[in-house]
């Protein structure tokens, strides 16, 4: 029978409020279990866990839950024995912690999508209790671990514990929300829909500001010097001003620490290394950069692909790295940046490093690309074959790797971001993976540009550089346009033709303007008949009606009304390598 206490109305804004505490708690608790079997003789740390999983299991038994506080108090029962240095902490022991900690998080999920407690985890539930029991009982587990005391004893030292145990579940429910709402007296927690809301009423602003500036522009110039020109320009300037600092404010307020994402991969390194018998030590820097919630939502799972490869594929085995004279340990080293209005996240290593003529046979072996082509890679062509679906250098399939899928789902989910992902590396020393991805999904910084008559934005973050060539200076190779560009040739393509446009009018004078975007390290030129400027636009959905695009990344509006389009410009070098290679 489902638990009253999670279907009646009344108690749903506690238990809302429960589970929200209880994340958090857990997001903790993550870090700490891991800092914890670095540092196992740090008192402080070994409180703050136990106090963890005594809050846990306080607010859990005031909503009448049973399993949740029976899982906790096991969990508590060995955290207690550490912390007064009657066991010292072993793998068995901090496996059976990480368990305990484990189930709490899928009782979270069960109770979090309002099913039955104790039908779907009865069974998961009693045996970790089981299992708890003989590890702090210390069964044919751990010699140093003394018998389990009588009832009378338990209840005499649960009385000298930090938390007293006697207190009644409210009680401790109580006491632990006063705790928290001292700390917590300078924050709110406000629903992403309202900052979503807060968001688009932001940007609409932006554009009235666009407009208000274009007018502005156009009446000083039929006026100028008078009175009210010059009184409309500065109500303009204040606008503008005072528009720029609220979207900063309101972007700021859906900023979230990396570190929400950076702090889970301790467990996952862990969780590796058992499992592939490696040695590795994680190093996490700039866990305090900030990005938009959006994006840490989206931005998980391709780096757990990219920890999970640098650990399976990069660091060798312990012995194989002794023989090389490197340390037994390999590092991977997890950080974040921000550059620009771009945040940079770099995956770096010290394993073997990627072999490129390994992969060049292997992508041969594949039928992904002929002998002949393979010969014209470059390095970085070469790098980029592990993004080609199915490539896979595993010599065995795992549950960790070899099944044909990883790199390429990281790489469409990074574009599907807008972002980019390189790769460097030497071989014998590492490899780093490095991503670039926008700030925030809903503004951008964008180059206007005019070809056949319409106007196109081009996002910033790819524009390389911009030419004025001219035409006599365009040559042909095999049917397609290039242009020289100092040491290198560079590919180049008319807008029209990428997006099957036909627009009206055309540029005929002798020069040609040229703007060299880049993806990674691929770059390549889109001739555009004119250059309007730089400006911070909104970017609109398409609409069901039109739906996706090939090329598109969606729309915005200019200061005057007029619609414009955003360029995709992964799409269009997709598209631009297929014209190429047919």
């Amino acid at each position: 029978m489902q638990n009253p206490m999670l279907v009646d109305s009344e108690m749903k804004e506690i238990v809302d409020s429960f589970l929200q505490e209880t994340k958090e708690i857990l997001e903790r608790l993550d870090v700490d279990l891991m800092l914890l079997e670095k540092s196992p003789d740090d008192i402080d740390l070994l409180n703050q866990i136990f106090r963890s999983f005594h809050t846990i299991k306080g607010t859990s038994g005031f909503l009448g839950l049973e399993k949740l506080p029976e899982v906790t108090h096991k969990c508590e029962d060995i955290l207690n024995k550490l912390r007064k240095g009657e066991v010292k902490l072993s793998l068995p022991l901090m496996d059976g912690i990480i368990l305990g900690y484990d189930t709490i998080k899928e009782l979270i999920k069960v109770i979090e999508n309002d099913k039955n407690e104790e039908i779907e985890t009865e069974t998961t539930s009693t045996l970790l209790v089981n299992l708890l029991e003989k590890i702090n009982s210390g069964n044919s587990l751990e010699e140093q671990l003394v018998e389990d005391k009588t009832d009378e004893q338990k209840v005499s030292e649960d009385k000298s514990m930090e938390f007293d145990a006697v207190e009644t579940p409210k009680e401790a429910v109580v006491k632990s929300t006063h705790t928290e709402n001292k700390k917590a007296d300078n924050s709110i927690r406000v629903d992403i829909d309202r900052l979503d809301a807060l968001l688009n009423i932001a940007s609409e602003i932006v554009l009235g500001r666009n407009r208000l500036a274009q007018l502005n522009s156009q009446y000083s110039l039929e006026n100028e010097g008078s009175v009210f020109a010059r009184d409309l320009g500065d109500a303009t300037k204040q606008i503008d001003l005072m528009t720029s600092e609220l979207q900063l404010v309101v972007m700021k307020l859906r900023m979230i620490k990396i570190g929400k994402v950076f702090n889970r991969f301790p467990r996952v390194v862990r969780d590796m290394c058992k499992d592939l018998n490696k040695e590795v030590e994680l190093i996490i820097h700039g866990e305090d950069t900030e990005v938009d919630k959006n994006l840490i939502e989206e931005i998980n799972d391709p780096l757990v692909h990219l920890v999970r490869n640098a650990i399976d594929h990069g660091v060798e085995k312990p012995d194989v790295r002794e023989s090389k004279g490197k340390n037994r340990k390999g590092t991977v080293i997890l950080s974040a940046e921000h550059e620009g209005n771009n945040i940079l996240i770099k995956v770096v290593d010290d394993g073997k490093g990627i072999d490129t003529e390994m992969l060049k046979e292997n992508a041969i072996v594949k039928g992904f690309i002929t002998k002949e082509k393979a010969k014209e890679l470059t390095k970085q062509d070469a790098y980029n074959l592990i993004f080609h679906p199915g490539f896979s250098t595993a010599e065995d399939v795992t549950n960790v790797s070899g099944r044909g899928v990883g790199m390429d789902v990281v790489k469409t989910n990074v574009t599907k971001l807008r972002g980019t992902i390189a790769v460097e590396s030497e071989v014998g020393k590492g490899s780093t993976l490095i991503l670039r991805l926008p700030l925030t999904l809903a503004i951008i910084s964008g180059m206007i540009v005019k070809s056949h008559g319409q106007m196109f934005v081009i996002p910033l973050h790819s524009v390389i550089e911009v030419l004025r060539v001219g035409r006599e200076n365009i040559e042909t190779i095999n049917s397609k346009e290039v242009v020289h560009l100092r040491d290198s040739i560079l590919p180049i393509i008319s807008l029209d033709d990428l997006i099957n446009h036909n627009g009206n009018g055309h540029n005929q004078s002798d020069w040609q303007y040229i703007v060299e975007v880049g993806i990674a390290e691929k770059r390549f030129g889109i001739k555009v008949d004119e250059l309007i400027g730089q400006q911070e636009v909104v970017i609109k959905s398409l609409g069901d009606y039109l739906g996706k695009i090939d090329g598109i990344a969606g729309s915005s509006i200019m200061g005057d009304g007029t619609v414009i389009i955003i360029l995709d410009i992964n799409e269009l070098f997709n598209k631009l390598r297929a014209q190429i290679e047919s």
